[in-house]
C-alpha cells in the first residue's frame, strides 16, 4: 500500500491520523478555532464548508481558505462541502457543488479535497485529475446515514474509489447492530489489503465508536475527532481520541 505524505504528516503509517472538523459558521469564529488547532493533538484539520452560513456568497471561499491556512499553520487543510444527500448541512446543485470544489482545488492553498463517490464517474474521474495537477491529494468518500451495506458492497465502492483516482478511499456507515460494526471491520481490513491506497473507514454513532478507536488494527488510516461542536454521529474530543490511539499503538 501507497502511503500518502502531506507536510508533515503520513497517511496509511503508524498510528491512525487524527482529523478535527473546523465547523464554526462565520469567518471571526473559524479562523479562532483553526488557530486553536495548533496547540492540540491534530494531524489534519478538515474544513466543514457545508457549515459556513455565507459559502455561497461570492468570494466567501476566496476570502476565508487563505486565512484558514495561515491560521493552521503546519497542519494540513482538509476541504470538505459535504451534499445533503450524505449527511451535509447546506444545499448545493451539482454545478455549484463542483465549482465550489474545484475553486477550492485550485486556490493554492488547500492539501487534501474531499470528493463523493456518487457524484458521478465522470465527474469525480475529472475532478482528481484536476486535483492532482494542482499537487492536492484527493480523499473519494462515501457516507450512508441509513444503513451499512454488506461487505461485498463496501469493498467494491472502495475498490471503485481508487479506480477513479483517489489518493485515499473513504467510506461511512450508520449501524443497526454490533454486527453491521463487524461486518464495516472485516471490510476495512480486507481492503487495507487488497488496495494500494490507503483507506478511511468508520462506522457511525455509539454503537461504531470502536471503529474509530481501532483504525491502526484493522487498517483505516485517519479518524475523526472533534473540537467543539462534532461534525457526524459518534465523534468524540480530540485530546481523548488522541490517547485512546496512542495506548493502542503502544500495546501492538
Amino acid at each position: 500500500m501507497k502511503n500518502v505524505i502531506i507536510k508533515q504528516t503520513v497517511l496509511g503509517q503508524g498510528m491512525p491520523k487524527l482529523c478535527a472538523p473546523l465547523v464554526e459558521r462565520d469567518y471571526d469564529s473559524l479562523i479562532r478555532q483553526a488557530a486553536s488547532f495548533t496547540e492540540l493533538p491534530v494531524d489534519v484539520a478538515e474544513w466543514r464548508a457545508d457549515w459556513f452560513e455565507s459559502i455561497m456568497v461570492p468570494g466567501t471561499l476566496d476570502q476565508v481558505i487563505p486565512g484558514l491556512e495561515a491560521a493552521l499553520d503546519n497542519i494540513p487543510l482538509l476541504f470538505t462541502f459535504r451534499t445533503h444527500k450524505e449527511g451535509g448541512h447546506l444545499p448545493a446543485s451539482l454545478p455549484a457543488y463542483r465549482s465550489l470544489a474545484e475553486r477550492a482545488i485550485c486556490s493554492g492553498h488547500i492539501h487534501l479535497v474531499d470528493i463523493e463517490l456518487f457524484s458521478g464517474d465522470d465527474m469525480v474521474r475529472e475532478m482528481a485529475d484536476l486535483a492532482h495537477r494542482h499537487h492536492v491529494s484527493v480523499i473519494l468518500s462515501n457516507h450512508d446515514f441509513t444503513a451499512t451495506p454488506d461487505e461485498s458492497e463496501m469493498l467494491r465502492r472502495l475498490q471503485h474509489m481508487e479506480e477513479l483516482g483517489a489518493d485515499i478511499a473513504k467510506i461511512a456507515v450508520m449501524p443497526q447492530s454490533a454486527g453491521d460494526v463487524l461486518t464495516l471491520l472485516s471490510a476495512t481490513h480486507k481492503a487495507s489489503q487488497s488496495l494500494s491506497c490507503p483507506v478511511i473507514t468508520m462506522s457511525m454513532k455509539g454503537t461504531g465508536l470502536i471503529s474509530r478507536l481501532s483504525g491502526e488494527v484493522f487498517g483505516s488510516c485517519m479518524t475523526f475527532g472533534s473540537v467543539g461542536e462534532a461534525s457526524a454521529p459518534g465523534q468524540i474530543e480530540a485530546g481523548r481520541l488522541k490517547d485512546i490511539l496512542a495506548i493502542i499503538h503502544e500495546n501492538l
